[in-house]
């Protein structure tokens, strides 16, 4: 039996050998002080090996030497000064067994607990109580709180890094009149209580309040809060980025805070304790902002104006009118537009609203006056009234003085300007929309708010009785440089032996500084001289003379402020024309001049009514034919009896009837001419409408030339395609109608000849 049990005790330790060889560890390890060690301690790190193999010791993964003791299997190594975590370990080289090890921790022990303090949270009735021990112990430290009544309860927690406990309990009776509590902290390094700490309910602090919603009028605001049964709150408000200011009052009652001032934003906070005996503070709580209603602006607006140069040949003048910007104070509200009334000798004209961010208007007008007001949404400021007029110009008697890069000084005499009320006012050069002013009664005004490098003007206006008096000022600048940028010139016209030439503006921003005056250079290609001109600010053209005619140049313009000269600008070639091509370009301007008055009398000539009225022009000029029947040959041939008859229905157009055949017979008169005179059939059915008609009608003159002035051969050559003039429409080719008194034709000779020879 005994044999049986042997053998069974040898396999089973057998097994257990064979199985801590495959999977067991290979060693065992220890400190001299465990695995929390006291921060800059030494100690030592042992490993006992359970077999023999080549030994191996770490540090942080880290390869460490180690001593070994004679016919042992331990090995150790000394740690000096332990100041952060390390991991130490060992393990056997030849098999890729287990290591053993052990993470070791520096610290400190706890300090004896101190500064308790408790907050009582008032809706559910817990405390909870914060202490301090000292500096953190970097390792784990228990904190445990225990409260000394009938229970003797002890309530932990642990310490946080900075070295804070805390604990809470609840309590039962909000009038105790005192508790008792134990304090203790612990770690592996040490342990520290205190106590009995006495705990009085006047020093138990009330959890921090919250505000709810504001609600808000143009002058006060009412805070809601969560629901609480404390009786003292103090409340304490602000403008954004201003003053605090505090109130105390009863919790029970609202909590209305008045004298605020309209449309302005206010932050809020509050705070709470038990009564006023009893009890601390509380924190005070989350900022709640909330503005407050408006209200009509009451304050009257700060208005000037400035009068425009006056056209010439103008009656009426024109000013620029402007106004300051209500603060948040005086405008009470968003100003939504300005109303601008504007009051002459013959009555009020229509209101002009301008609308912000405007601040000014342009007027025009006589003898008026200008009423300006601003309206938000409650209403209308009280009116401003002005009247313009056109001060009296004071030279010679205004100076300033630079006081630093951002202000002037300036002076006047009182003797020359005087006035019980001064208006300053200023502006960059080039935007007068940027206009600021201000009213002074002394001698001396001091203008700040000015840019180094940027130009200003001003003046200064005498308020008086009579009427204001203005001394103006340029050129105000605190501090210049050399302009960074040239004009560009531009070439307005040229001749011979002189160039007229002009230049652009230089931005504003460019000129750094008031600009006094311009250069222009011009510089003879040929021969390479240089000429320049000065020109005074702010003149932009110049003319120059003295030049070669068919001569080249190069011509640019640089700008100088009182700092020096800045860059030329662009350069412009330009050649002066020689006498050849004067007289060319002198030729082509008139014959261009000729031929577009040519055209534009031809264009008129088109019109039914300029023809009219040119033909009667030029019928006066025309020879006038004369009537053959005023000649003597004409009554010599009537006392022959030697007469051609022609019938006057042939003349007549509206007759319907066939023409008769018309009997003609020639009369030799040698000495005079040889002539035909038609008459009219006489007809005794007609005698009467004949007579009108010949009363109506003229005799037809038949020249030499074929051209017969008369209504029924002109028929007859439409009908037969005989034209003799060109068919184009002309205000010349017209049928002439000749009239007036008796002609003679004692001194006129007609060659008939043509005419017979047709016949």
């Amino acid at each position: 039996m005994s044999s049986e049990c042997t053998w069974s005790v040898l396999v089973m330790l057998c097994f257990i050998l064979a199985t801590g060889a495959h999977g067991g560890k290979v060693c065992t390890v220890r400190s001299s002080k465990g695995e929390n060690v006291l921060f800059g301690s030494n100690f030592t790190f042992s490993c006992i090996f359970n077999k023999q193999c080549t030994k191996l010791m770490f540090r942080n993964r880290t390869l460490i030497k180690y001593k070994q003791y004679p016919n042992s299997s331990e090995v150790s190594v000394d740690v000096k000064n332990l100041t952060e975590p390390s991991t130490f370990s060992c393990n056997c080289k030849e098999e890729r067994s287990e290591p053993c090890g052990i993470d070791i921790k520096p610290g400190y022990p706890p300090h004896v607990p101190q500064n308790l303090t408790c907050i009582q949270k008032i809706k559910s009735g817990n405390v909870t109580c914060i202490w301090t021990t000292g500096k953190g112990t970097i390792i784990n430290t228990t904190c445990q709180l225990r409260v000394q009544n009938g229970l003797h309860l002890a309530y932990e927690s642990t310490m946080n890094s900075t070295g804070f406990c805390h604990s809470s309990f609840p309590i039962k009776n909000l009038i105790m009149p005192q508790l008792f509590m134990l304090l203790n902290v612990s770690n592996s390094l040490g342990s520290k209580t205190s106590g009995p700490h006495t705990i009085i309910l006047n020093n138990i602090e009330p959890s921090m309040p919250e505000i709810v919603n504001v609600s808000c009028s143009s002058r006060w605001c009412n805070l809601h809060t969560d629901n609480h049964s404390l009786n003292v709150v103090e409340m304490k408000y602000s403008e954004v980025n201003g003053n605090w200011s505090t109130l105390q009052t009863d919790g029970k009652s609202r909590l209305n805070i008045s004298s605020l001032q309209p449309y302005t934003t206010y932050n809020f906070q509050i705070r709470r304790k038990i009564n006023d005996s009893v009890g601390l503070w509380s924190e005070w709580s989350q900022q709640k902002a909330a503005k407050t209603k408006e209200e009509a602006p009451d304050k009257v607006l700060d208005v000037w104006y400035l009068q425009e140069p006056k056209p010439p040949q103008s009656n009426s003048k024109c000013f620029h009118i402007f106004w300051k910007e209500l603060n948040l104070s005086d405008a009470k509200g968003e100003i939504l537009r300005y109303n601008i009334s504007v009051r002459e000798q013959t009555g009020m004209r229509n209101p002009i609203i301008a609308v912000p961010p405007s601040r000014n208007e342009r007027i025009c007008c006589s003898h008026c006056s200008v009423s300006v007001s601003a309206v938000n949404s409650v209403g209308q400021s009280p009116v401003k009234f002005i009247t313009l007029h056109f001060p009296g110009l004071v030279s010679g008697f205004l100076s300033h003085r630079t006081l630093n890069n951002y202000s002037v000084a300036l002076f006047w005499h009182k003797l020359a300007i005087a006035g019980t009320e001064y208006v300053v006012h200023w502006y960059p050069v080039g935007n007068i929309e940027a206009i600021q002013w201000i009213r002074v009664v002394d001698t001396t005004a001091h203008i700040t708010g000015l840019q180094p490098q940027q130009c200003y003007e001003g003046a200064v206006t005498a308020l008086r009785s009579p009427g204001p008096k203005m001394a103006s000022i340029k050129s105000i600048s605190t501090w210049q440089s050399a302009p960074e940028q040239g004009p560009v010139p531009q070439l307005c016209s040229k001749n011979s032996e002189s160039l007229n030439v002009t230049w652009s503006e230089i931005p504003q921003r460019k000129r750094k500084g008031c600009l006094k005056k311009y250069t222009v250079y011009l510089m003879d290609k040929l021969k390479g001289d240089i000429h320049n001109f000065s020109v005074d600010h702010p003149n932009r053209q110049y003319v120059i003379s003295s030049l070669s005619p068919g001569q080249c140049y190069s011509l640019w313009v640089t700008a100088w402020t009182d700092a020096g000269e800045g860059p030329k600008g662009s350069d412009l070639p330009v050649c002066t024309p020689s006498d050849s091509e004067r007289m060319l370009s002198l030729v082509i301007l008139t014959g261009g001049a000729v031929l577009l008055a040519c055209l534009i009398l031809l264009c008129f000539c088109q019109f039914t009514s300029v023809q009219k009225r040119f033909l009667c022009c030029c019928q006066g000029l025309l020879p006038i034919i004369p009537d053959p029947a005023n000649s003597k040959c004409a009554k010599t041939c009537a006392d022959d009896q030697s007469e051609i008859k022609f019938y006057l229905d042939q003349c007549d157009s509206s007759v319907n009837e066939e023409p008769y055949n018309v009997d003609v017979e020639e009369v030799p008169y040698p000495s005079i001419c040889t002539y035909i005179k038609s008459f009219s059939q006489e007809s005794s059915s007609s005698d009467a409408t004949q007579i009108t008609r010949i009363t109506d009608m003229t005799e037809d003159y038949i020249s030499t030339h074929g051209a017969i002035s008369g209504g029924e051969e002109e028929d007859e050559e439409e009908e037969t395609g005989f034209e003799f003039f060109p068919s184009t429409h002309s205000p010349f080719l017209e049928p002439l109608v000749l009239t007036g008194g008796k002609l003679t034709l004692d001194a006129v000779k007609i060659d008939c000849s043509e005419f017979l020879d047709r016949t």
